[in-house]
């Protein structure tokens, strides 16, 4: 196998090019072999791969190249530059970003549809497993908020496992407008909230729904759980503070699923 020439200076304008491009907001970067790979399975194709001669034999490697617009090869000295990993596996690759907007959202998931609001979530590790969850669980979309961790953050498309990709989100949303749109379009509002009278599991409520939630350290604004149809707590059986934002978030879906037979859509 012939291997492609390799940039061996950080200085060369082709890895400025590249830096430039994960600074855009108009695509995002991806690392590993695991999660390139799960993407190349739903055939989304990459504006570019970035690869080290030492993986350009790798089978993602060679079907990443197969498929992207463009492709470079870097040393891997140049490659850790790029990279935000601390043992970069030597495969990295631009994605061009979801669009999407919320009156489409809602109007084209039909009535048996879940969504999430979800209030200044800062943590990544918690987003991308929300978004892991939501595309198991056959989640219609995911909302945040303003001050909520970007979607571009390394951790959140690190655990997300590519799912920010079959998910549709809406990003710095107002929760004011979000809730007006939602309640415009037919779909029940539900706040979870600590403080509710009533748990998820005593409740009834009606599909379409969007469930949402406060930040890990504030919960959420008096006014937006006064606002929503419902608001609800899951029950905590032995004292603690609170769930896990994630946590939180997977039981009332599956909650959502195992009421309205949603696996057997």
């Amino acid at each position: 196998m012939k291997l492609t020439q390799a940039i061996t200076s950080r200085a060369n304008p082709k890895v400025k090019e590249l830096i430039d491009l994960k600074d855009s907001k108009e695509y995002l970067f991806i690392e590993g072999y695991r999660i390139i790979e799960e993407l190349l399975k739903s055939n989304l194709a990459p504006f570019e791969v970035v690869f080290t001669p030492e993986s350009e034999s790798n089978l993602t490697t060679i079907k990443a190249k197969s498929m992207a617009s463009n492709f470079t090869a870097m040393s891997s000295q140049v490659f850790e530059k790029l990279s935000e990993t601390e043992a970069p596996q030597g495969l990295a690759a631009f994605f061009k970003k979801p669009s999407y907007k919320l009156e489409d959202i809602i109007e084209s998931s039909g009535k048996k549809a879940m969504f999430l609001l979800i209030h200044e979530i800062q943590d990544p590790g918690n987003l991308g497993t929300i978004f892991r969850t939501a595309r198991a669980t056959g989640a219609a979309g995911i909302i945040l908020s303003k001050k909520s961790v970007s979607i571009s953050n390394t951790k959140v498309l690190r655990s997300s496992m590519g799912c920010i990709f079959t998910v549709p989100f809406i990003e710095n949303m107002d929760l004011d407008t979000s809730i007006s749109y939602l309640k415009g379009g037919g779909v029940t509002v539900i706040s979870a909230d600590v403080n509710a009278g009533t748990n998820i599991f005593e409740s009834e409520y009606k599909l379409p729904v969007c469930f949402v939630l406060g930040s890990e350290a504030h919960g959420l604004p008096v006014e937006i759980i006064k606002k929503s149809d419902l608001s609800l707590k899951l029950p905590i059986i032995n004292q603690i503070e609170s769930l896990n934002l994630s946590v939180s978030a997977s039981v009332l879906m599956y909650d959502a699923v195992r009421r309205f037979n949603l696996y057997k859509r």
